[in-house]
């Protein structure tokens, strides 16, 4: 394979994911990548310790109509998002990306949860729980170690997906302590959407850097919250994107990335054919 352009990096060799081309998301530990599928509806495993040499040795299937197209990885820990598998389940992407989530997937059977899996043989997985979130259940998840995971939920009572907080203390036992929304999204509580028919606000995710988390949320914009506490999680600071103030564009808020060692905030957007950024400058939380 000869690279169109490079820089610093080399083609070492390739894999057919043992035949399933959809990954979406990577995770290497300990010598082992694990991949979340869009549309294959599980988990394959690949041996990567030769990496010149990548050998699928496993495939983690999930139950019927389910996907786990997001997962993290971290010491003898994978977590694994289950959530509707949208593309097989044949959902229209303009259904899926305009309005809600609910209304593009009513009357359709899938698990949503967090799947937790031991990882003390590298090669073959052992789950030891799953957290049912109900509603449409999870998408993207944040855990790179310690006491929290952060994932994007939508609950039951939330009109799409919200910060979703885990209490991994005890991997066997996770559990729900906090969650933020949007001003509007809680709709168990009275709340109703005030922003404009056919746009989503819904959290894709939010990375997270001591005590803040950094949350992308669609045609909603980027949010920056204090998790110090988990049962009072607080906004901080909410900016609208600029894709949210015009009628009919298509972007959306999906991706931020924090850098520890530059004050910049990189926000991508995300559309049917174009891709772009947006890169903020932030300051110190005293």
């Amino acid at each position: 394979m000869t690279a169109v352009a490079s820089r610093n990096i080399k083609y070492v060799s390739h894999s057919d994911q043992g035949g399933r081309g959809d990954g979406v998301q990577v995770m290497v530990n300990r010598g082992y990548a694990y991949i979340g599928h869009g549309f294959s509806n599980g988990i394959t495993v690949i041996d990567v310790r030769d990496p010149k040499y990548p050998k699928p040795v496993n495939f983690l299937p999930c139950p019927p109509n389910t996907r786990a197209h997001h997962l993290q990885t971290h010491e003898d820990l994978l977590l694994a998002v289950n959530g509707p598998s949208v593309w097989t389940m044949q959902v229209s992407q303009e259904a899926y990306f305009s309005g809600t989530s609910a209304a593009a997937l009513e009357g359709q059977k899938f698990t949503g949860g967090l799947r937790i899996y031991d990882l003390a043989r590298g090669e073959a997985p052992r789950e030891i729980a799953f957290l049912p979130l109900g509603g449409l259940g999870p998408h993207r998840i944040w855990y790179v170690g310690g006491r929290y995971a952060y994932v994007s939920v939508h609950l039951p009572e939330f009109s799409d997906h919200a910060l979703v907080i885990v209490d991994m203390a005890d991997p066997t036992k996770p559990q729900v302590v906090g969650k933020f929304w949007l001003p509007g999204m809680w709709t168990a509580g009275g709340e109703t959407p005030n922003w404009p028919k056919g746009k989503r606000y819904a959290l894709h995710h939010a990375l997270v850097a001591g005590n803040l988390a950094y949350g992308a949320w669609r045609d909603g914009g980027l949010s920056v919250i204090d998790v110090a506490d988990p049962q009072k999680v607080t906004a901080i600071g909410i900016r609208r994107s600029a894709a949210a103030r015009i009628r009919h564009c298509p972007c959306l808020t999906a991706t931020c990335s924090w850098s520890p060692t530059r004050p910049i905030l990189p926000i991508a957007s995300l559309a049917c054919v174009t891709f772009g950024f947006s890169t903020f400058a932030s300051r110190p939380i005293r």
